[in-house]
């Protein structure tokens, strides 16, 4: 069942304000495609797509690492600090099945909902805070 408008927007005022405390009320500045990522990102975890909101978090924080203006030091903890690493690994164990356990299943959707949601919000938080540390 989709979420109802009222818990949608509930859940984009989360990002709002994520970016708001982040950023100290400045916003995102993000490159192009980066902004573009974090727009469908935004609609699909606004929809409870879990799991296309964290592919999208790391695909906005690709886009904005090799196209935007992310000081050296940032780049370097959103390329290798151990948040990152979690989300890089996770996001390339559901895109490419290269283990014999299946990273999800649809049981999962539906059974573990709560957790995969907070590996959205994990993700989404990490992928503004990089973007926000310049």
């Amino acid at each position: 069942m989709p979420p109802s408008s009222i818990e949608m927007h509930r859940r984009l005022d989360w990002i709002r304000g994520l970016i708001d405390r982040e950023s100290d009320g400045d916003g995102l500045d993000l490159s192009p495609q980066a902004a573009a990522l974090f727009d469908e990102l935004s609609r699909c975890f606004a929809a409870g797509a879990w799991l296309a909101a964290l592919v999208f978090a790391q695909a906005a924080l690709d886009a904005e690492l090799h196209q935007g203006d992310i000081d050296g030091l940032v780049q370097n903890d959103a390329r290798f600090g151990l948040d990152y690493l979690w989300l890089r690994n996770r996001r390339n164990h559901l895109l490419h099945a290269d283990d014999p356990q299946p990273a999800v299943t649809c049981a999962d959707l539906e059974q573990d909902a709560q957790r995969l949601e907070q590996e959205a919000r994990r993700a989404i938080a990490l992928m503004v805070k990089a973007a926000t540390a310049r």
